[in-house]
C-alpha cells in the first residue's frame, strides 16, 4: 500500500502541475484585452498609450512563459494575485466564498449518495416491483435533464407555488435544500444506474448465491455481501460525482443566487477579471483531481487487485 501511495502521489503532483499550465494558458490566451476592458468601463474609448500603461502595470506586457512562472511561484506561496476590478486579494475572496460552495456540495452529496445507495438496494431487494420500474425510468429521465431545468421546476413548484422554501440566497433555514437537491439529482443519476447494474450482477455471483443457500436473509445477503462486490466501481463513480458537484456548482449557484465561488467566477468572466477566473478554475479543478485521487486510494484499500494496476 505504501508503494501505491508513493506512485499515486507522484502522479498527482504531475497532474496538478499540468493542470496549472493548462489553466493559465486557457485564461491568458482567451480573446480580448483585459486592460482595454477595464479602461472601457468608464464609457470612454481608451487611447493606445493608456492601454499600454495599464498592461505594464498589470504585468500583461511580459512574455507568456515568464508570466506563467511568476504566477505559479505566487500560487505555491498561497498568493492567487489581485483582482483587476478592485485590486483586492483573490485568495481572501476565494476563502470567504469557498465555505458556501462546500456547504452546497456537501448537501448535494448527501442527496446523491442517499438516492444512489438506498434506491438500488430497494430495487434489488424487490426487482419486479413497481418501484424498480419507476426508478429505472426516473434515472434515465433525470440524467437527461440539465440541472438548471430541474432548478427552475423546483423554484416554480416548491418556492413559488407552495412557498415552502426560499427561492435563493444562503440565509434562513432550508436555504440549501433546493440548490442541494438540484445539484444532487444531477450527480445521483449516473451513480444510481451504475450501482443498480452492479448490484444486479453481484447477487448472481456464486458466493452470494452460496450465502443465500445457507439460509441468510436476502436483505443481509444484498447489504453485506453483494454491496461489497459492487463497492469498488461505486466508489470510483462517487469520486467522479463529487468532482462534478464541485466543478458544476456554478450553474446552480447562479440560478439560486448562492454566494459561492461559482457566482464569483461568473461575475469575473463578465468583467474579464483574469486573476479571479484563474483562481476559480485552479481551485475547483484541484478539488476535482483530489476527489478522484481519494476515490482511487479507497478502491486500492478495498480491492487488492487495484494495487497491481
Amino acid at each position: 500500500m505504501t508503494t501505491v501511495l508513493l506512485r499515486r502521489g507522484a502522479e498527482l503532483l504531475f497532474a496538478l502541475l499540468a493542470l496549472s499550465l493548462l489553466v493559465f494558458l486557457l485564461t491568458a490566451l482567451a480573446p480580448g484585452d483585459p486592460a482595454e476592458e477595464l479602461l472601457r468601463r468608464g464609457g470612454v474609448q481608451p487611447s493606445a498609450e493608456s492601454v499600454a500603461a495599464l498592461r505594464a502595470e498589470l504585468g500583461l506586457d511580459r512574455p507568456l512563459f515568464a508570466r506563467y512562472l511568476g504566477w505559479l511561484g505566487d500560487v505555491l506561496r498561497g498568493d492567487l494575485g489581485r483582482s483587476y476590478a478592485d485590486r483586492s486579494p483573490v485568495a481572501a475572496e476565494i476563502a470567504r466564498r469557498l465555505p458556501a460552495t462546500l456547504h452546497l456540495a456537501g448537501a448535494a452529496a448527501l442527496v446523491a449518495a442517499g438516492l444512489a445507495v438506498l434506491v438500488p438496494l430497494a430495487t434489488v431487494l424487490r426487482p419486479r416491483s413497481r418501484l424498480a420500474r419507476a426508478v429505472a425510468l426516473a434515472a434515465v429521465t433525470v440524467s437527461g435533464v440539465p440541472p438548471y431545468v430541474v432548478g427552475i421546476l423546483l423554484i416554480s413548484l416548491v418556492a413559488v407555488a407552495l412557498r415552502a422554501l426560499p427561492t435563493g440566497g444562503a440565509d434562513g433555514p432550508g436555504a440549501a435544500v433546493l440548490p442541494g437537491v438540484t445539484l444532487g439529482l444531477a450527480g445521483a443519476a449516473t451513480l444510481l444506474r451504475l450501482l443498480r447494474a452492479d448490484l444486479g450482477h453481484a447477487v448472481r455471483t456464486p458466493f452470494v448465491r452460496l450465502a443465500t443457500a445457507k439460509g441468510l436473509r436476502r436483505r443481509r445477503v444484498v447489504v453485506v455481501h453483494a454491496l461489497r462486490v459492487a463497492a469498488p466501481n461505486a466508489v470510483t463513480a462517487a469520486g467522479v460525482m463529487l468532482a462534478e458537484l464541485v466543478t458544476g456548482a456554478v450553474v446552480v449557484e447562479t440560478l439560486f443566487s448562492w454566494p459561492g465561488v461559482g457566482q464569483l467566477a461568473v461575475t469575473a468572466i463578465r468583467q474579464r477579471d483574469l486573476p479571479v477566473v484563474q483562481a476559480y478554475v485552479l481551485v475547483t479543478a484541484t478539488a476535482a483531481v483530489l476527489a478522484l485521487a481519494l476515490a482511487e486510494l479507497c478502491v486500492a484499500a478495498c480491492d487488492p487487485r487495484a494495487r497491481r494496476r
